[in-house]
Parts: C-alpha cells; sequence; structure tokens
C-alpha cells in the first residue's frame, strides 16, 4: 500500500502499471498477480487500506484526548484541529482522493469504496457532533457539510497552489465561525 503511495505522487494511476507497484514494493511483480486479480483490485484494497488507517489514527487519537476535553466547544475545536492537520491539509493524500474521485465518476467499485470512505468520515463527524450536544435534528446535514467543506479546502489549497499560512487561516475562520453558529444552536 505504500508503495502504490509512492508510485501515484510520481505519476497518475492510469500510467501506473502492476509492474511498477511492484518495483516501489521492492518485489516481483508476479507476487502482486498472486494477491490481487487486477491493478484496480490493488486500488480498491488501497482504498480500503486509507480508510481503515484514517479511523484508527482518529480513534486512538480521540481516546488519548477525551479526557483532556473541558466542554463540547473544547472537543469540537480539537477534533477540527485533528481533522485539519491530518487529512485536509495532507497534500499528498489530497492529491491520491481528487485522482480517486475523477476514477469514481466512471468506475462503480470505485465509486462504492469511495461513497463508503466519505459515509464513514461523515458519521465520525456526526458521533462527535452528537457526543458535543443532544440536538440531533440539524446534525447529519451539519456532518456532511464540514466533510464537504474540508474536501472543498483540500481541493481549493492544490488547485489554487494557495500557501499553507493561507489556507490554514480560511479554515480557522471557517472553523471559529461553525463553532460559534453550532454552540449557539444548541444552546437555543
Amino acid at each position: 500500500m505504500d508503495a502504490l503511495t509512492r508510485c501515484l505522487l510520481k505519476k497518475p494511476f492510469n500510467q501506473t502499471s502492476i509492474k511498477d507497484i511492484a518495483a516501489a514494493a521492492k518485489i516481483n511483480h508476479g507476487m502482486l498477480h498472486y494477491y490481487y486479480k487486477s491493478k484496480e483490485d490493488i486500488l480498491l484494497n488501497y482504498i480500503e487500506f486509507v480508510i481503515e488507517d484514517y479511523k484508527t489514527i482518529f480513534e486512538d487519537w480521540m481516546a488519548s484526548k477525551t479526557p483532556d476535553f473541558k466542554d463540547p466547544e473544547d472537543m469540537l475545536r480539537a477534533c477540527l484541529d485533528f481533522a485539519y492537520h491530518r487529512i485536509t491539509s495532507n497534500r499528498d493524500l489530497s492529491k491520491i482522493f481528487i485522482e480517486f474521485q475523477e476514477l469514481a465518476i466512471y468506475n462503480p467499485k470505485i465509486k462504492k469504496k469511495l461513497r463508503k470512505a466519505y459515509s464513514e468520515w461523515i458519521e465520525t463527524v456526526h458521533i462527535l457532533l452528537t457526543r458535543a450536544c443532544k440536538e440531533e435534528a440539524s446534525v447529519p446535514h451539519i456532518s456532511a457539510g464540514l466533510v464537504a467543506f474540508s474536501e472543498g479546502i483540500s481541493l481549493l489549497s492544490l488547485i489554487l497552489d494557495k500557501d499553507d499560512a493561507e489556507i490554514k487561516k480560511l479554515f480557522k475562520a471557517f472553523q471559529e465561525q461553525f463553532i460559534q453558529y453550532f454552540m449557539k444552536s444548541i444552546t437555543q
């Protein structure tokens, strides 16, 4: 999986061969054929790997930080910061997943895997927001909106080639507006 990451950072998936992936992994390409049916199968397993890896990272971080949260606002701020630093501002991850989004338009198997990835991310945000408040009505929409905004920031930072300080400032401004809105909505 790490070898595929290295390959995808050099050239697009459709220009990456199984031999390229095997060379990056320092194994014989026949070994990849033994474990995977096709290059698409490697990609589908890669997406699953990334989903599980980031879920584990977040769950471990959350378990270690939960006692530190003073209140729901503190938890939201910390979680948004975590998501920004680990996912949204990760240019390598963004570059790879933006390509996968394009592939998903034409490939139902990739679309299904990405749908799973985004559904799980939205569900994680939903769980966090529900922990922060008992008000359930708007939480699903807000969760999806936060994920969409984070993905948009990732895309903008790559396409507009904005420097990290400018993107971080934009994200922080949104984060503060979101937290104010959300905290106000749950206290009314």
